[in-house]
């Protein structure tokens, strides 16, 4: 179609209106959202461990003979490391002065305590984990107890007692290693091994903080108290090699045949001497 002489033709210009999102859209967003932030949060929260698998193999028998005896130290034990806990308020709240690291726990005739024995040959077949938990503690700025001992696949409960901040690092090799931070009374983790291996523990900010957490394949173990005694009970009759531990002293074995229903005595005997002063490297584990 023309236009007519001096006629100009009329341009219209439409504002452009902008494109919203459809009611939709918007829903999908405002969902996820607070859907990405769960996620963050989940992968910067420590991971719940995995269920323990079902152990592979013909089960292990449990029989009725006992190994019992006593552990000592002759000669004068060495002494212990002292240290004060002045840059923690609340540690030196709890250990005023100078404070012994209880490395050598040696009561009445030489009675050493916190030795672990172990079972390292004779014993056959695939033992389940116990389903109660082990339990290691934080409580006055040491780990409570000092030297413990659990199956493979059993959980181990670590828990903080104190109102400070620990770190609980597990220098585990066979196993995976960890570090958590415990910062505050009531903290929790819960934690399964599945090889064998002697873990130490350490707490970064405390570095007086040590423990170890022995883990073992069976359940045919023992840690002496104050008076030196073990029993490891439960063993079918056979012929054992069992391990005495100690975090700073050569390790010992011994080898003990037992029928069914008999208890074998056995006492293990370590000599103070100025060359023990150094930590004993953990034995390989035997199943």
């Amino acid at each position: 179609m023309g236009f007519g002489a001096g006629r100009v033709p009329r341009l219209v210009f439409r504002k452009k209106s902008r494109m919203q999102s459809p009611p939709s859209s918007r829903a999908g967003r405002a969902v996820f959202a607070p859907f990405a932030l769960l996620l963050v949060l989940a992968a910067c929260s420590p991971k719940s461990p995995e269920a323990p698998k079902a152990p592979a193999g013909p089960p292990g028998r449990l029989g009725t003979a006992v190994v019992s005896g006593r552990v000592s130290l002759t000669g004068a034990p060495p002494a212990n490391e002292t240290v004060t806990m002045t840059t923690d308020p609340f540690c030196a709240g709890h250990n005023p002065g100078e404070t012994e690291l209880p490395a050598y726990v040696v009561g009445a005739d030489g009675a050493l305590g916190n030795v672990l024995l172990r079972v390292t040959e004779g014993v056959t077949g695939v033992y389940a984990a116990p389903a109660e938990a082990k339990q290691l503690d934080q409580k006055g700025c040491a780990y409570s107890p000092r030297v413990l001992a659990l199956m493979t696949g059993q959980p181990l409960d670590i828990v903080s007692s104190d109102a400070t901040l620990h770190n609980v690092h597990a220098a585990a090799k066979e196993n995976k290693a960890f570090n958590l931070g415990m910062p505050a009374p009531g903290t929790r983790y819960t934690r399964t091994f599945e090889k064998p291996e002697i873990v130490p523990f350490k707490c970064d900010v405390h570095p007086w903080m040590r423990a170890w957490v022995a883990v073992v394949p069976h359940p045919f173990f023992a840690v002496t108290g104050p008076d030196g005694l073990y029993e490891i009970r439960g063993l079918p009759a056979g012929r054992y090699t069992i391990e005495a531990w100690h975090e700073k002293l050569p390790a010992q074995t011994f080898t003990v045949t037992v029928a069914d229903g008999e208890t074998a005595s056995h006492d293990v005997t370590f000599v103070s001497s100025a060359s023990s002063a150094s930590p004993a490297s953990p034995a390989s584990p035997h199943t």
